[in-house]
């Protein structure tokens, strides 16, 4: 009778996260009371500009926080197992096992100093307590899956040897060595140029077709959103202020930095050539010390003398889609 419901269980499930980082001039709310959760075989996209908290949450969920941040959490659940009140032995015994992270530049996140080969069998020897041949095999196999000619060979070089694209490459495989349940990546695309982008990302949901890994993929693109996440979360000042399945945000948007962030990408017929662009004018604040009201006042053209000292009410839609703004729904609408 357990079955069924643990099926139902989500790969991950984030409830109320929050990340303050010390600094000289106070505390940096980097990440305020953020929920979300991603079922398997699922790909969750965060968005937003940078500074708005994405890669915070990233690491944060993976425990990886420099030693100057807090974290805090209700629920911080990877399948039965809840990390915001796991010991530190369990943490990091899931960490590489049952959650994995494609960092966002793999020349700093490979170790220059040690080979392919090494860095790629530590975790499966170490996780799964096979021998050097079989962790060997595992890497080659899972080389080859992501498209790198001669794996075998490849296990001996050192990353400054590979290209950007095959770097990318190698962190992905790595991620997977012990088949996680959940793979964060986070903007794994940046540094790539558009064709190795798709490459990529065609890889990645091709592993999760054959897989079922839930995907947290934290990027700025929307065009990739637009692609391959099946919900999308808007962040903004640290806070998730529109979330809900991603044809549903991006055709019917509600707040108004949501609007402003797909009113800056260049639409076929619609921009002329040489045209101007759209802007949300202003920066993302400042996050220090006492925050209240709605943080995008400042940049919003529908701002009222309320949003600087009331928190956005949180608004509900269909099939799931939710935002946080003064705006009733019918106003909202774009």
């Amino acid at each position: 009778m357990s079955q069924p419901s643990e099926q139902r269980a989500p790969a991950l499930e984030v409830r109320h996260l929050s990340v303050d980082i010390a600094s000289s001039h106070g505390d940096v709310h980097a990440v305020r009371d953020v929920s979300f959760r991603v079922e398997r075989g699922q790909t969750l996209c965060i968005v937003g500009e940078s500074g708005c908290g994405k890669s915070m949450t990233s690491l944060a969920v993976m425990d990886l926080l420099p030693a100057a941040a807090r974290r805090r959490a209700e629920v911080l659940r990877v399948g039965e197992h809840d990390l915001a009140r796991a010991d530190r032995r369990t943490v990091n015994a899931l960490r590489g096992e049952r959650m994995a992270m494609i960092f966002q530049e793999p020349m700093t996140a490979l170790n220059p100093s040690l080979t392919i080969g090494a860095q790629m069998v530590e975790a499966h020897r170490h996780h799964r307590g096979s021998s050097a041949a079989q962790a060997r095999e595992r890497a080659v196999h899972l080389l080859e899956r992501v498209g790198i000619a001669s794996a075998a060979q490849r296990l001996g070089q050192y990353p400054h040897q590979l290209s950007g694209g095959l770097r990318q490459r190698v962190m992905i495989a790595m991620a997977l060595m012990c088949e996680p349940d959940v793979l964060i990546a986070d903007e794994p695309t940046t540094a790539l140029d558009v064709t190795i982008q798709a490459q990529i990302l065609r890889l990645l949901m091709d592993l999760q077709r054959e897989t079922g890994v839930a995907i947290v993929l934290v990027t700025h693109d929307l065009g990739v959103v637009a692609r391959v996440a099946h919900k999308v979360a808007v962040m903004y000042a640290g806070r998730i202020v529109e979330e809900g399945p991603t044809a549903e945000v991006f055709g019917r948007p509600r707040h108004p930095y949501t609007r402003g962030l797909l009113g800056c990408i260049p639409v076929p017929g619609r921009v002329a050539p040489g045209g101007h662009l759209g802007i949300i004018r202003g920066t993302v604040p400042a996050l220090v010390g006492e925050l209240r009201g709605c943080t995008f006042r400042e940049r919003c053209d529908a701002a009222r003398p309320t949003c600087a000292h009331d928190d956005p009410p949180r608004r509900s839609g269909a099939a799931g889609h939710a935002w946080s703004c003064i705006l009733e729904e019918e106003e909202a609408v774009s």
